[in-house]
Parts: C-alpha cells; structure tokens; sequence
C-alpha cells in the first residue's frame, strides 16, 4: 500500500436477510389418536358385562322358562318344581289369599314359607291375582295344596330373571350407543383440528 492511498474497499458489511416466513413448531392435533380407546373400552365392557350377567342368570331363566299349573286349592295343583327357585301363587280375582301350603314330592311333604318376594315383577294373568311367592324345598313332581284360599291356584315360576336380562340389555346397548357417539365426536374433532393446522400452515411454494 502506497502512503497515503486510501485502503481498498472490502465487501460491504453482512446485514440481516430478507424476512422469511415465520417458522412455529406444527400443533398437536387434539383431541388425540388415544381418544379412540374410549369407544373400544365402552364396547368390551357392554359386551363382557351382558354376557357375565347371562351366564351368572342362564340356570334361573331357564327356570323361569318352565311350565305353569292350575289346580284346586284342596286336591292339590301338580307342577314340576326346582329346588331353590321361587315360585309364584295366584288365587282367583275376588278370592281369599292361601295363609298356608304344603308341598309333597313323593314320600317327602313339608310347609312351605309363604312371602311377597319379587312381588313386584308378578306378571298379570286373567281372573287371577298375585297372592304370594315361595321357594322349592326340593325338585321334582310336586303336589301343592294349600289352606285358607277358595277356588283353583295358579302356580308359575317366579320369572324376574327376565326383567334383570332385559335390564342387562338395556345397559349394553346404552353403553353401545355411548361408544358410537364418543367415536363420532372423537372423528370430527380430529378432523376438524387437521383442517384447522393445515389453513394455519399456509401454502407451500
């Protein structure tokens, strides 16, 4: 360099670039794909619950399935009992209520315990009204008489099991129906969360 030159000019000094676009971490799609196990549970829980019910119930309703019998109060009504299952005792419409029976299985014979259980879900019968409940002593061909009442008996099994089935079902397809909403809502959720991180993220060139 010669005295008293100048210095030769360098490159400009490096200033910021041009703007870019501005970047932001891509956001989380809510709600999340694990979402999907709500319905899935809900469904295996419907499913699982009303088939331990028919399980635990099949022997009662298949009880609950047997024959009816009519007979007269002092000879005796013939029906073909369960031991440890209930049974239903109807009178007459505007006949007296039995205040106490008796059963006999072959040489076997002994007093039954009348009550009112599962009174509630005695079904309806024409000329006839629920008047107790008892429980088999033993199986088998009984013959059931019965002291206090006037007129023929209607004997059926207590069939309340059908109610308890019929309110497992119930709760199943509950269950279900909540499963097919929290699907759909989950679908349209995530559906609706893509579509919005996609208008965010704007074009690409």
């Amino acid at each position: 360099m010669w005295p008293g030159s100048n210095p030769p000019m360098g490159p400009p000094p490096m200033g910021p670039g041009p703007a870019g676009p501005n970047w932001a971490p891509p956001q989380r799609i809510r709600p999340g794909a694990g979402w999907y196990a709500l319905p899935i549970v809900l469904v295996l829980v419907a499913v699982a619950g009303f088939f331990t019910m028919v399980a635990l119930l099949w022997d009662s309703s298949e009880v609950a399935d047997g024959p009816s019998a009519v007979g007269d109060s002092v000879s005796g009504v013939r029906i073909e009992l369960t031991e440890g299952y209930g049974y239903f005792v109807y009178v007459r419409t505007g006949g007296s209520s039995p205040y106490a029976c008796r059963v006999q299985v072959g040489e076997q014979s002994g007093p039954l315990r009348l009550t009112k259980k599962n009174s509630w879900s005695a079904s309806d019968h024409a000329s006839y009204r629920y008047t107790a409940t008892f429980t088999a002593p033993v199986s088998g061909d009984a013959l059931l008489t019965c002291q206090g009442a006037d007129g023929p008996l209607l004997v059926t099994p207590d069939d309340t099991v059908h109610g308890y089935l019929g309110l497992a079902l119930l709760t199943a397809l509950g269950l279900g129906g909540l499963a097919a909403v929290a699907f759909v809502v989950t679908l349209l959720r995530r559906g609706s969360a893509k579509r919005r991180t996609v208008t965010a993220a704007g074009p690409y060139y």
